[in-house]
């Protein structure tokens, strides 16, 4: 029988829920973990932003600010905050037969001498998951004898608008659903138990699992195990859920797949990687790009999209702009023009961005963008915003033209794996002068990532030089990269 740590968080038994395999591999074998990425860290972070400020909504509470992994210590400042009287307290830890919680609001009632469970999520409406986070936590205390009268999910509400931040929150009552639920944890922490004990790794198939939420990190080292190909039936465009019922059925490798189970584009995909085999509509490109009016202007944004609105008029996760890239043809052959936009620091970066965008894209031509509908929306919002220039802003959707639809339609190279993002597209038709692999800033996420770092004040000058020097070079690439698209768009459509 294997060892186990003498507490478990909750954390890593809600691993378990998800998936035993998972949990065992964490403790068990943590070397083949990979390190947090980026990515996934700003996902943390901004939990804990919201944790923040959640708490902000209890100036009587005391936080329990003992480090994660200090389990005892942060069990006995709990101890002797209850014992001292403490009516809320923030980050409570508590253990029962070897599971630790920490929760995130408790409050305590004079009148029932019972207390209030919340727990805190950025999400924006009670998903399942929650609710087996509030029902762990929930067995966890009153096991270890903490009277409870009330359990609730305290998460995000969209409908918040800044800067009244008053109702950034929705409080949901779930104590009836998890009474309901009670009886079902116990055998479910035995199952965990039984197989994070186990001497081996607990046999359990790849599944949905693998990638809901955050995704898990062994995903790829089970993926491994199974023999599951670097281009397979999990990267066959739209197929979604409906790729496991392949899988299941033994339809793994793009070989083995049922073509009259499959749409068009799909099949045109599996075809392409079996026959090593481009494949390109001419009469489809032309159709598609005849209606498309000098000059062009290449049109791309980075936006922040914080779950604590930070500018006027916003709301939770909304995508606000503080950059763009265009360039500007004016005619076939014609020599690029090129007007870029960054906004850093302080500030609402709409005030300065939307004069700057209007003057880049003129009146006059087709607005070309990669994904059109987002930066569709993006300027809808602009609009709503500033009825100043609603007028102004307002005409450039009408002027939008997108190139994937075009690329869905009737173009596929193997090397897009899948997937019709520009960074896959874009390096496969035109060559790796258009890969982003080396680049520095090399997606949204990252432009997110470099903009919450200067706006925080969390670099120096020289760093903040040299990443906005970064994310300029990143816009202009994505600008850029749509600008060469078209330019082989066209060709296609005249060589036959």
């Amino acid at each position: 029988m294997k060892p186990i740590p003498k507490l478990v968080s909750k954390t890593k038994i809600m691993r378990g829920y998800r998936c035993v395999k998972s949990l065992y591999l964490t403790i068990q074998n943590p070397e083949l973990e990979p390190p947090v990425t980026p990515a996934l860290q700003a996902t943390f972070d901004q939990g804990h932003e919201i944790g923040e400020e959640a708490r902000r909504r209890f100036p009587e509470g005391v936080l329990v600010d003992n480090k994660p992994w200090d389990f005892v210590g942060a069990l006995k400042r709990t101890r002797e905050l209850i014992q001292a009287g403490n009516e809320v307290i923030f980050e409570g830890a508590f253990e029962y037969k070897g599971l630790f919680a920490r929760v995130d609001v408790l409050k305590f009632s004079k009148a029932t001498q019972r207390w209030h469970l919340l727990e805190v999520k950025s999400g924006t409406k009670v998903k399942a998951e929650y609710l087996d986070d509030a029902g762990f936590q929930a067995y966890v205390l009153a096991n270890g004898g903490l009277p409870l009268e009330k359990i609730s999910i305290l998460h995000v509400n969209r409908e918040c608008v800044s800067p009244n931040l008053s109702n950034l929150f929705t409080e949901v009552d779930v104590t009836q659903e998890l009474r309901d639920r009670h009886k079902l944890i116990g055998p479910k922490l035995t199952e965990i138990y039984a197989g994070l004990r186990g001497e081996h790794v607990p046999d359990i198939d790849i599944g949905e699992y693998c990638t809901s939420g955050v995704g898990c990190p062994f995903q790829a080292h089970c993926y491994q195990e199974k023999l599951i190909p670097p281009v397979s039936v999990f990267n066959v465009p739209g197929l979604r859920e409906k790729a496991w019922e392949f899988y299941r059925a033994g339809q793994v490798k793009l070989e083995d797949l049922d073509l009259a189970l499959l749409t068009v584009e799909q099949r045109r995909m599996v075809e392409a990687h079996l026959h090593s085999d481009r494949f390109v509509d001419t009469k489809e490109i032309a159709q598609a790009i005849s209606e498309w009016k000098y000059p062009f202007v290449f049109l791309d944004f980075e936006t922040i999209n914080p779950a604590i609105p930070r500018y006027l008029g916003t709301r939770p996760y909304q995508q606000v702009p503080f950059q763009f890239s265009v360039h500007i043809m004016r005619e076939p052959g014609a020599e690029l023009e090129h007007v870029e936009f960054l906004h850093l620091g302080e500030g609402d970066p709409r005030v300065d961005l939307i004069p700057a965008l209007l003057k880049a894209c003129g009146t006059e031509g087709s607005i070309v963008s990669y994904f059109a509908r987002f930066e569709s929306d993006v300027i809808r919002e602009l609009a709503e915003w500033d009825p100043a220039h609603r007028d102004s802003l307002l005409p450039l959707n009408a002027r939008m033209v997108d190139p994937l639809p075009i690329i869905r339609a009737a173009v596929y190279d193997p090397a897009f794996t899948g997937s019709f993002s520009l960074k896959k597209v874009a390096p496969a038709l035109l060559g790796e002068t258009f890969s982003y692999s080396q680049m520095e800033v090399a997606d949204g996420t990252a432009a997110q990532r470099a903009f919450d770092s200067v706006y925080r004040g969390r670099l120096s000058l020289s760093e903040v030089d040299h990443l906005r020097k970064a994310m300029l070079e990143y816009c202009k690439q994505d600008t850029l990269a749509m600008v060469e698209l078209v330019k082989w768009l066209q060709m296609q459509s005249v060589s036959k």
